[in-house]
C-alpha cells in the first residue's frame, strides 16, 4: 500500500473511531469526558438511588435465605477455635434515612465473601455500632441475629476494662463531629485487635467488598511477605479504596508516566503493521499509533482503563498510599497499638485519615493503596453531613 493511501486509512480509522465508537462508549462510562455531555446529573442521581433500591431488597433477600443461627455461630465457633487469621470490623452509625440499606448492604456482601473465602481460614466478623443510643440503630439491630454486633456506648467486660483509651470509650458528649469519628475508629480498631488476629480489616459501613477482593489481596500479602525475614513489619497499612474522582488521569509525574506508556503500546501495535515497510511509514505508524491510544485513553479516563487491571489478580498495582479516606482500611496487628496511641493524643485537631497518615510519616512508616479499588462505596449520602450528597457518578457501578 502507497504512503499517502496508508495515511488516508489512518485517517479513516481516526474518525470512525473518535466519532463513531468513542461517543456511544462513553456515554455509558462514569468519569470518561463524555459522561456528564450525555447525562443529566439528576438522571445520573436518581440512577445511583435505583441501583442502591436494588442492592439494598437483593442484600434483605440474602438475608432471609439464612438461617440466623447458624450464621452467626459460622463467627462464634471460629473465635472459639483460638488464633485467628482475619477479623473484620464494620463501624456503623444511625443514619437520618433508615431505607438507604448501606449497613445491610455492606454485611450481607462481607458475609457472603468470607464465608466463601478460603485465603483466612480462621475468620471473625462484627457490627461495631458506635451510635450513641443503643437501640435507635434500627438497622445493626435487624443484623444482630445474623452476625456479632459489639456497642461503644454499652458496658462491656472487654476492652473498656484493660484498655488505656477507655476513658475516650466511654465518652457521651463528643460535640465535635470528627472528633467521635475519630474516637469511634479507635474504639472499632481496638475491639478488633483485642480478638489477636494476625490481620484487621476495618470497614465503614457504606462500603462493599468486590468479588476478587480477598483473593487480590491474598496476592499482595505474599508479594509484600516475599523474602522479608518479619513480613507483617515492611508496611503500616493497606488501603483498599480511594475515591475514583481522584483516580484520573493529572499531572502527577508517575500518571504523566502511565500516559506516555499507553502511548508506547499503542505505538508497539500500529508498528507490527509496518514491520516490512519503509522507516518512515513505520515511523507514522508508531507515531498515530502512540496518539490514538492516547487519545482513546485520555478521553476514557484512567478510572476506566484501570479496570482492565481485573482481569487478573497479579494485575493490581501496589501504590504508595494517599492521605485521604478510610472506608476500607487492612492493618497487620503490629501497627495496632501504635496507632491507636497516636489517635489518642492528636487532640483530634484532624480528620481521621489525615491522623492516620500524619501517624505514618511522622513514624517513617510506608502504607500501600491497592489499584483499581478492591471495595466499592455505595454511601452517596454522608452520616457526616447530613443532607449532603456525593458526585452521583461515583455511585454508578454493578456488583
Amino acid at each position: 500500500m502507497k504512503p499517502l493511501h496508508t495515511l488516508l486509512w489512518l485517517i479513516l480509522l481516526f474518525v470512525i473511531t473518535f466519532t463513531l465508537i468513542v461517543p456511544p462508549v462513553c456515554i455509558s462510562l462514569p468519569f470518561s469526558k463524555f459522561y456528564y455531555l450525555y447525562n443529566k446529573q439528576d438522571d445520573v442521581t436518581k440512577k445511583a438511588e435505583l441501583l442502591n433500591s436494588e442492592r439494598y431488597k437483593k442484600s434483605l433477600a440474602y438475608f432471609s435465605s439464612l438461617h440466623s443461627e447458624s450464621s452467626k455461630l459460622f463467627y462464634l465457633n471460629m473465635k472459639k477455635s483460638g488464633h485467628l487469621d482475619l477479623v473484620v470490623a464494620i463501624i456503623t452509625v444511625k443514619r437520618n434515612d433508615g431505607t438507604l440499606g448501606y449497613l445491610t448492604q455492606s454485611v450481607a456482601k462481607m458475609d457472603k465473601l468470607l464465608k466463601e473465602d478460603r485465603n483466612f481460614e480462621r475468620k471473625f466478623m462484627f457490627i461495631c455500632n458506635v451510635d450513641q443510643n443503643l437501640y435507635g440503630h434500627e438497622e445493626a439491630r435487624n443484623l444482630e441475629k445474623f452476625i456479632p454486633v459489639e456497642y461503644r456506648f454499652e458496658n462491656l467486660s472487654g476492652i473498656h476494662q484493660s484498655s488505656p483509651h477507655k476513658v475516650l470509650y466511654h465518652l457521651h458528649k463528643n460535640f465535635d463531629t470528627y472528633q467521635k469519628e475519630t474516637i469511634d475508629y479507635m474504639f472499632c480498631l481496638e475491639m478488633a485487635y483485642s480478638m489477636n488476629p494476625d490481620y484487621v480489616l476495618l470497614v465503614e459501613d457504606d462500603t462493599l467488598p468486590l468479588p476478587m477482593a480477598l483473593d487480590v489481596l491474598t496476592t499482595k500479602l505474599r508479594w509484600l511477605t516475599l523474602f522479608r525475614s518479619e513480613p507483617m513489619k515492611n508496611y503500616a497499612f493497606i488501603k483498599l479504596y480511594y475515591p475514583p474522582k481522584w483516580q484520573g488521569f493529572g499531572n502527577e509525574m508517575r500518571r504523566i508516566l502511565e500516559v506516555i506508556a499507553i502511548g508506547m503500546v499503542g505505538g508497539g501495535c500500529f508498528f507490527i503493521f509496518a514491520i516490512r515497510k519503509k522507516i518512515f511509514t513505520q515511523y507514522l505508524y508508531f507515531v498515530l499509533g502512540a496518539i490514538y491510544f492516547i487519545i482513546f485513553a485520555l478521553l476514557l479516563d484512567r478510572q476506566n482503563v484501570l479496570e482492565l487491571r481485573r482481569l487478573a489478580s497479579q494485575l493490581y498495582s501496589l501504590n504508595i498510599s494517599p492521605g485521604c479516606c478510610t472506608p476500607a482500611m487492612f492493618y497487620p496487628k503490629w501497627i495496632i497499638p501504635s496507632l491507636l496511641n497516636y489517635l489518642a493524643n492528636d487532640n483530634n485537631k484532624h480528620h481521621t485519615d489525615i491522623a492516620i497518615y500524619n501517624f505514618i510519616t511522622s513514624n517513617n512508616l510506608t502504607a500501600y493503596q491497592i489499584e483499581p479499588n478492591l471495595f466499592a462505596h455505595i454511601g452517596m449520602y454522608t452520616s457526616v453531613h447530613q443532607n449532603s450528597r456525593k458526585d452521583p457518578q461515583e455511585f454508578i457501578f454493578s456488583m
